[in-house]
């Protein structure tokens, strides 16, 4: 029999295992935690548990550890993160994205010499979060100094953090020429199709229609032209990079997004190329939704238009 521990004070109770449990094993309980969150817990059938790990995969917040059936750990929270319980709002992927980034990272044995950058956003407090030295940086200008880290000191791995109000919008020229370059860096692109630490506003990635505090009767094309898919636009530049867009909405789609972004330090490692991925991610907060329907709503209206796999690799130059 596997077994699961649920730590009910890291749980804000989004709810994400309950739907990723494939034995139906997890609910709500119906008290609150020290920190008022409504957290999860078993419904009394522990030993139907196959110890997929599923939970524990899409959980945001390292709430979640599992044993197998020779109570051997089979999920361990990777050393990559720090204790520090996030800020980020119940159900938002920041976490599982973090998660990953930082699993990569401890596998690759890269953690001793990694440089993240994150500027402003939701993420800006990242340094709290990731075990390794952090900077920060001015809105949209994470890949400026992730550029400077990476040529002063060529040894070290260097990635930015960003989401789509600073990359897409104010950092879209330093984005554009960094990729253009072809410096050898990473960056995680966060992609929630809103701005969500001001607001909920209307982000150049945001959907057509999408109601947002700036587009109140929903995004008009017309006016505000169609959201940008950075992705494909990258993929365009001559330079030999690694470019790929995946997602944390669910666990299937979670573990295929790690091996993306291991291949992407992979590329930076072997001094390769630039190495870019986009995830889609969810802002329920800001979506007006529960963080089940913001996982339904990102595959049903975003998948679509944003389409998921590899653009761009150094191994197939772009044609002349």
């Amino acid at each position: 029999m596997s077994r699961i521990q649920i730590d009910d004070i890291r749980c804000k109770g989004c709810g994400r295992c309950i739907t990723a449990c494939p034995k139906d094993l997890i609910e709500f309980s119906t008290e609150l935690n020290d920190r008022g969150y409504t957290y999860v817990s078993f419904n009394g059938h522990q030993e139907d548990c196959t110890g997929c790990t599923l939970c524990a995969v899409v959980c945001p917040d390292q709430g979640v550890e599992v044993w197998n059936h020779k109570d051997k750990q089979t999920f361990v929270n990777t050393a990559g993160l720090t204790e520090n319980m996030t800020h980020y709002c119940p159900g938002c992927t920041h976490g599982v994205v973090h998660r990953l980034t930082a699993e990569v990272l401890e596998e690759l044995g890269l953690l001793d010499r990694t440089v993240g950058i994150a500027p402003v956003g939701c993420s800006v407090l990242a340094y709290e979060y990731f075990n390794i030295d952090m900077f920060e940086a001015a809105h949209g200008r994470a890949p400026a100094v992730a550029t400077g880290a990476k040529r002063a000191r060529p040894n070290l791995i260097v990635f930015t953090y960003q989401g789509d109000g600073d990359l897409a919008s104010i950092g879209g020229n330093e984005i554009l020429h960094a990729a253009n370059r072809g410096e050898k860096i990473t960056v995680i692109f966060v992609n929630n199709a809103i701005y969500g630490m001001t607001g909920g506003q209307m982000a150049p990635t945001t959907m057509p229609e999408q109601k947002t505090t700036t587009s109140p009767m929903g995004r008009d094309v017309e006016t505000t032209g169609y959201p940008m898919r950075v992705s494909e636009l990258l993929a365009t530049l001559k330079t030999p990079a690694f470019i790929a867009r995946g997602s944390a909405h669910d666990g299937k789609h979670s573990l295929k997004l790690k091996r993306l972004i291991k291949q992407a330090f992979e590329y930076q490692r072997d001094n390769t190329c630039f190495s870019f991925v986009e995830v889609l991610s969810t802002c329920p907060t800001n979506w007006g939704m529960s963080p089940d329907e913001a996982d339904k709503w990102l595959e049903t209206d975003m998948m679509p238009y944003y389409p998921l796999g590899i653009f761009k690799q150094p191994e197939a130059p772009h044609a002349d």
